[in-house]
């Protein structure tokens, strides 16, 4: 999996989760940054950067 697609999958975890109170959700993909605004304005910001590759041998 690319970074760019983890990324994605990760916004669209947010984005479709019922579970947290999310108002909006701002991304920088130049920063590779997803922001979070809460309903009750509270905001978090969630930071990715590639951390190499694992391989299984078999």
């Amino acid at each position: 999996m690319t970074h760019d697609e983890f990324k994605d999958k990760l916004f669209d975890i947010l984005n479709e989760t019922e579970v947290l109170p999310i108002a909006d959700i701002e991304t920088n993909d130049r920063k590779n940054e997803i922001k979070v605004i809460l309903q009750d304005h509270t905001q978090f910001i969630i930071t990715t950067i590639p951390y190499g590759r694992r391989y299984i041998m078999r």
